[in-house]
């Protein structure tokens, strides 16, 4: 039974819009995720946040959006599941909307699901603290890595499948 409504948590946040900017219209993969967790957590089933790094090449952005970006690589956030002993990695972040231009994820609750883009280097999500928070906002402000334009960019195009 929990598993069950486990499931049906996971599709109704996976089908949140999904996008990058952090606007009030968009659910980004880290806010879909520690919705999820609050969710799950209120049928008695524990998880953990996890980030790993992609390469923005991996997904199927156009080159035009691509050209914009300031880094090639960015982080994603996923949720690892656990039931009955067993731990499941899944990633809510593609809503039905953007099916078939992005992989969204099904979930059975007895396996991990597929992740939006391949991800390396994946390792238990945990804040950072002030001291390195200050030193990312000055990197940005320094080199001018704010990637505002880039996510923007992203969400207009996401924007655009889901009316497709």
């Amino acid at each position: 039974m929990r598993v069950k409504k486990a499931i049906k948590v996971f599709e109704k946040i996976r089908d949140l819009p999904y996008g990058t900017s952090g606007s009030n219209e968009v659910w980004s993969c880290y806010q879909k995720c520690v919705l999820l967790k609050q969710e799950l957590q209120h049928i008695g089933i524990t998880s953990q946040l996890l980030i790993g790094v992609f390469d923005w090449q991996d997904l199927q952005i156009p080159e035009h959006i691509l050209k914009i970006r300031r880094q090639q690589y960015e982080r994603h956030v996923i949720l690892r599941v656990f039931i009955d002993e067993f731990a499941y990695d899944v990633d809510p972040s593609i809503d039905i909307g953007l099916t078939p231009t992005l992989p969204m994820a099904c979930w059975d609750g007895k396996s991990s699901t597929t992740t939006m883009v391949p991800l390396r280097c994946l390792r238990v999500y945990r804040p950072h603290s002030l001291h390195e928070r200050i030193l990312s906002q000055l990197r940005r402000k320094i080199f001018r890595s704010n990637p505002e334009s880039f996510y923007t960019a992203i969400d207009i195009w996401l924007a655009t499948i889901r009316v497709s």
